[in-house]
């Protein structure tokens, strides 16, 4: 395959976008993904970030048009050049990469392209994985708003399948979180599973509720081993809260598993305090700033 300099890469591949001529577009992809490597190699993240930006906006395009494999090539080669940043350093390109897959990952759910909005879920998880740089408290809650962008979209589709595969991804980080004792991390997670949990039940999701449960109650269950009470009450008022609206909605399953998830809870006698809801009115806020900067 012949390689194409930058500025032919990028004006084949918007081309060949609005023409549906999958193998050009393939093409200047793999073109822009070689000058991104070699700019990264050689510590210019400025021309790395640029051309990162490049791929981007060819597969927003692409996912606009509905075409899915061009649409997963690309979140694939942002992966691997956000991987390829972080470990060079460049934490910053490899943060705004990790939000342009996110954002993908919507767009690609709003376009009905549940394979691709996969494989940009699973894309953030391996980038959060591999890259020790990508685990500050903002960089996990970010990921984390990510994933909740990406489900609340793929709920108000009806597309069930999308969002269990958020959830679950999201339940994987919660737990992650939990078991190394971050609170604030914790309850983000929280209030995102609640949030997704609702719809899930509005739309009828018995599946996807139940399995927001499942995250919600081993979530709490790490808290109270980790002296977190804070994340503790939270699960338990998030498991409140989805087990009336299982109810309401006749979610037979997800009824008996909020239900049994209580049961568990019932003896540990965690009560409420000041400083509790204090560090969750700062996760919210936390929300709102970052929502603010995507």
């Amino acid at each position: 395959m012949i390689t194409l300099n930058e500025a032919d890469a990028m004006e084949v591949g918007l081309t060949s976008v609005e023409e549906g001529d999958e193998s050009r577009v393939f093409q200047a992809l793999d073109s822009l993904t070689g000058i991104a490597v070699d700019f990264i190699t050689e510590n210019e993240e400025a021309d790395a970030e640029r051309v990162i930006f490049s791929i981007d906006e060819i597969a927003e395009l692409a996912a606009e048009a509905k075409l899915e494999l061009v649409t997963i090539n690309s979140i694939l080669a942002m992966g691997n050049l956000a991987k390829a940043a972080a470990e060079k350093g460049f934490e910053s390109t490899a943060g705004k990469t990790v939000v342009s897959i996110g954002k993908l990952g919507k767009k690609a759910v709003k376009s009905d392209l549940g394979t691709a909005s996969k494989v940009a879920v699973t894309t953030l998880m391996e980038i959060r994985k591999v890259s020790s740089g990508q685990r500050g408290t903002e960089e996990t809650v970010t990921m984390a708003l990510l994933f909740r962008e990406i489900g609340l979209v793929a709920g108000k589709r009806d597309m069930e399948e999308a969002l269990i595969n958020v959830l679950t991804f999201l339940g994987e980080v919660g737990r992650n979180v939990a078991g190394e004792g971050l609170e604030t991390e914790s309850l983000s997670v929280l209030l995102l599973l609640e949030e997704l949990g609702a719809l899930a039940s509005e739309k009828y999701f018995d599946e996807a509720l139940s399995s927001t449960a499942i995250s919600v109650e081993e979530i709490g269950k790490l808290s109270l081993k980790k002296d977190m009470q804070g994340a503790f009450l939270q699960s338990q008022w998030t498991l409140e809260t989805l087990k009336v609206q299982a109810e309401e909605n006749v979610l037979t399953n997800s009824s008996i598993v909020t239900e049994l998830a209580l049961e568990n809870f019932e003896s540990e006698g965690v009560a409420e305090t000041d400083e509790s809801l204090e560090k969750l009115q700062k996760v919210k806020e936390l929300h709102e700033k970052i929502l603010s900067k995507m």
